[in-house]
């Protein structure tokens, strides 16, 4: 029986192991192999890990795991997992089952995007989602935004500290608030609103926005995607979930069923008014979660020598 089963490997995930590894505690890490990030070039913002590959990132990851023998990792999906007073029992892809004393949670999220020819296959390529990101690596370069709510509006506004020439096609009518539309006029941000008809790239790079008249020379498109968090599991455990889909959780880490805790992308605080969706903020929460969950279980051993 192990300590902890965390489900995902994501930096979340990876760190919350390696902190409950360090403490000595056996730690299953199941991962489904499906990483958000999985076609970006680069891994930014990440401090002696700016610019890394995310697959080179997890390679190394993994890599500072192995040392701990407590700690193992399995490429297997989840199907399901069920908690009672007893623990936790993980049933996985393979048909085989686990069992534990609690369960992390670090499942990330998928990005919903646009249906618009060309943005799926660049995605990660010249088509991006956040400027924290990838704005400083194409800054001074021709950039676009598509969306036509007020927070693209914003977006575009905040990409003209990269870039003096900045245009946001919003695909038709354009829904930004007063406020929004006159940044874009302070800002000298170009609004074009006719449908748009492909996203054009070569080589896996944007070259331009091609719209009912021209296409629009362009070297990088960002977006705000909405954002779907894998929830199925924690739903199906009846973990309370947000709104938008993330597992509601206290400043420890808990979720609204016992045993059972929450991580990184698909996990939030009601009073944050939206997920941290950064690498690094990822693996900081996944450190914070699993620290939480090894003083819950010091005082779970203690309080069963004493018969509690």
């Amino acid at each position: 029986m192990y300590d902890v089963i965390v489900v995902g490997a994501g930096p979340s995930g990876l760190n919350a192991a390696l902190i409950l590894g360090r403490a000595l505690r056996k730690v299953l890490v199941v991962d489904s192999g499906e990483p958000r990030n999985a076609r970006a070039h680069a891994m930014n913002g990440f401090l002696s890990r700016d610019g890394i590959d995310p697959a080179e990132f997890r390679r190394i990851a993994r890599e500072d795991l192995a040392k701990y023998e407590s700690v193992t990792i399995r490429d297997v999906a989840v199907s399901s997992i069920s908690a009672g007073e007893a623990g936790a029992l993980v049933e996985l892809a393979d048909e085989t089952t686990e069992q534990a004393h609690s369960v992390l949670l670090t499942v990330g999220r998928r990005d919903r995007l646009p249906e618009v020819d060309g943005v799926a296959e660049l995605w990660g390529q010249g088509v991006y989602g956040c400027p924290y990101c990838h704005g400083f690596e194409v800054r001074g370069q021709k950039l676009a935004v598509l969306g036509a709510e007020t927070s693209a509006a914003h977006l575009a506004v905040q990409l003209t500290r990269y870039s003096p020439d900045v245009v946001l096609f919003t695909n038709g009518t354009p829904d930004f608030d007063e406020e929004a539309a006159a940044a874009l006029k302070v800002c000298e941000v170009e609004v074009r609103t006719e449908p748009v008809e492909q996203v054009t790239g070569a080589d896996g790079r944007l070259t331009g926005v091609r719209i009912a008249s021209e296409t629009v020379a362009r070297d990088a498109m960002f977006l705000k995607t909405p954002l779907d968090a894998h929830g199925e599991l924690a739903e199906a455990l009846g973990c309370e979930l947000m709104d938008d889909g993330s597992v509601r959780i206290d400043e420890h880490g808990h979720t609204s069923v016992d045993r059972i805790y929450a991580a990184g992308e698909a996990a939030r605080l009601p009073n944050w008014p939206s997920p941290w969706i950064h690498a690094v903020t990822s693996a900081a929460l996944g450190a914070m979660v699993a620290l939480s969950i090894d003083h819950d279980l010091i005082v779970a051993d203690v309080r069963s020598k004493f018969g509690m």
